[in-house]
């Protein structure tokens, strides 16, 4: 029993065998009972989201208003809030990938598995069914390269130095100018890299949804649920969004291109 919880509770099996496994099962349950799209089913991905929209009533919009007072303020929260998020992640910066990279193999193993069964029960009517099932996994995948790299390029040191110091005396004291900048920016790129891993993930979740409603069975519900709840990420436009997001996260995150921008400015 003791061995079985040592296996059950141990990090990298988590990260790398539990977490992917469950993105399989649930994979493998949801797709796997969803039976076949129906004779007279809509075949493109243009056609079947014309004809969800038009079965399904959709509502929304509200205006909101920004003021300019307090910007000062605004600022200056914006400033310390950077610096502690720097001094935080150069501490947590094992566990922070540790919980990214579980969240993504298993997103990438629940959509890649769903994605296949998906294939081998005949949802994939025509090739623009591919086109953005495929997208967004190799953004996914990309997201994988921008982590890698960012835990790469990070100095072990840093650690130790920040866990010494106060958030204030890590960042103003203990980093040079290109250590401050090289910090900020990978900051900000492992940010953009997550936003960019939940969107592609919903936009991912959005299409399996929309290619899956349309087969009657135990699942239906489910997946007509899913597909309004994604809406706002379907689209051409999304994915070129989210390609530029990793394009950005891989600049920011790399040593020598914003980071070096930054110090010559």
């Amino acid at each position: 029993m003791q061995i079985f919880m040592e296996l059950v509770t141990n990090a990298n099996l988590q990260a790398w065998v539990w977490g992917p496994l469950m993105g399989v099962l649930c994979g493998v349950l949801f797709a796997g009972i969803t039976n076949p799209p129906t004779v007279n089913a809509p075949i493109t991905v243009i056609q079947t989201k014309r004809t969800y929209i038009t079965n399904v009533t959709t509502t929304g919009g509200s205006a909101g208003s920004t003021s300019g007072e307090g910007a000062g303020a605004i600022f200056f929260a914006l400033a310390v809030g950077v610096m502690f998020l720097v001094w935080k992640y150069a501490i947590y910066i094992e566990l922070v990938h540790y919980y990214l990279w579980m969240f993504l193999s298993t997103l990438l193993a629940f959509s890649m598995t769903t994605a296949l069964v998906s294939l081998l029960k005949g949802q994939f009517t025509s090739a623009s069914w591919a086109v953005f099932i495929v997208a967004p996994i190799t953004i996914l995948s990309g997201c994988g390269a921008v982590i890698a790299l960012a835990k790469s390029s990070f100095d072990p040191e840093l650690t130790q130095l920040a866990s010494q110091h106060t958030f204030f005396d890590f960042y103003m004291h203990s980093l040079s100018a290109y250590g401050r900048s090289l910090m900020m920016s990978q900051v900000l790129g492992v940010a953009v890299t997550l936003l960019v891993m939940v969107f592609t993930g919903l936009a991912l979740v959005h299409y399996l949804a929309l290619m899956n409603q349309r087969s009657y069975g135990p699942l239906h519900g489910f997946w007509m649920f899913l597909t309004g709840a994604t809406l706002f990420f379907s689209g051409r436009s999304w994915l070129f969004v989210l390609a530029f997001g990793l394009v950005l996260a891989y600049l920011l995150v790399d040593p020598g291109y914003i980071p070096v921008w930054m110090t010559k400015q």
